[in-house]
């Protein structure tokens, strides 16, 4: 009898523990489980995060300035994505800044205009072109010719070699047109390293635009707008120096959108409707490779806007600028 109850008890206590760990085995598999299920709507979650979550983030690291060096894609991921350029010259355009991005979508209340005379009367839109002269400038100049209007160029040296932007210059100006210094090389790490690597690139620029006209420019645009974050560290002693050397510098209160993607009749629209919040209006556009939208956009936008009542000129010395900062 007490071999039995042995026995017995025995078997209950090999019993418990298989269930014991059973339950501890189930209980493994059911965490190991819940973390793989847990990873998995995490990668998802990853996947499909939104394109403009991301590009926030970007803007929010470029808007903190030259603190961190701000990569810049290549120039073929510039010229088919609107990213910005490589470091090696000739620069390509880099990705303009969220203030700009932004520019004339509402009406300003108040517009610095800075120091000069007063301005024209009458509705007049300034059109400029930033960046080139490239391969296809001669059509833009073909198509400014048929539509009767002067333009500004803010020229750089991003496209061609100095003997044939001298020449293309020349035919600018020739054709009666404005040229002013935009940059050199257009690398923004580079100009905005200190002033002096600013003076040095500007000098740069103006001295084949003296070659080509005879006459040294007067007005500038910086790269990214004089609020762009790549000159926060230098912003003061910058603006300073220009002030010195008797040199106005020109913003704008329209875009086209040409380098955010807009194209055909929607880059049209922003044209028109930017340039119609004020009676003096300073229109952003790009003459750069794979930029033939906008040339092909150009009358639509000239023809809108007389309808509008708006007249053009070339920008002069001694005009109110439109400033940022």
């Amino acid at each position: 009898m007490h071999k039995k109850n042995k026995h017995t008890y025995s078997h209950r206590k090999k019993k418990a523990s298989l269930h014991r760990t059973a339950a501890f085995l189930t209980a493994v598999v059911m965490i190991l489980a819940a973390l793989v299920c847990g990873a998995a709507i995490y990668i998802h979650h990853l996947s499909g995060r939104p394109k403009t979550v991301i590009h926030a983030l970007n803007n929010e690291n470029e808007s903190k300035g030259p603190t961190q060096k701000l990569k810049q894609p290549s120039r073929a991921d510039r010229i088919h994505s609107q990213a910005g350029p490589d470091i090696s010259a000739p620069q390509a355009v880099t990705e303009k800044p969220e203030h700009e991005k932004t520019a004339g979508l509402q009406k300003p209340e108040k517009e610095n205009t800075g120091d000069g005379k007063d301005q024209p009367q009458g509705k007049t839109v300034y059109i400029t072109f930033d960046d080139g002269p490239c391969s296809t400038t001669p059509q833009l100049l073909d198509v400014l010719d048929e539509c009767d209007v002067k333009a500004t160029f803010f020229v750089t040296a991003q496209f061609m070699n100095d003997r044939e932007l001298v020449e293309q210059m020349k035919e600018i100006h020739r054709r009666g047109h404005k040229l002013a210094v935009h940059s050199y090389t257009h690398d923004y790490n580079q100009i905005y390293s200190s002033v002096s690597a600013f003076v040095e690139d500007y000098q740069k620029m103006d001295n084949l635009i003296a070659e080509a006209t005879g006459t040294h420019s007067k007005i500038f645009r910086f790269p990214g707008g004089s609020n762009t974050g790549y000159n926060s560290a230098i912003r003061s002693e910058l603006l300073q120096e220009v002030k010195n050397r008797g040199l106005i510098y020109h913003d704008w209160n329209a875009y086209d959108g040409d380098c955010d993607g807009y194209t055909g009749e929607k880059l049209i629209e922003r044209a028109v409707t930017e340039c119609s919040y004020t009676d003096r209006s300073v229109l952003l556009m790009h003459n750069i490779p794979g930029k033939e939208t906008v040339i092909e956009s150009l009358p639509e936008i000239i023809r809108q806007l007389r309808e509008a009542g708006y007249s053009f000129d070339i920008m002069s010395d001694d005009m109110k600028p439109i400033q940022f900062v």
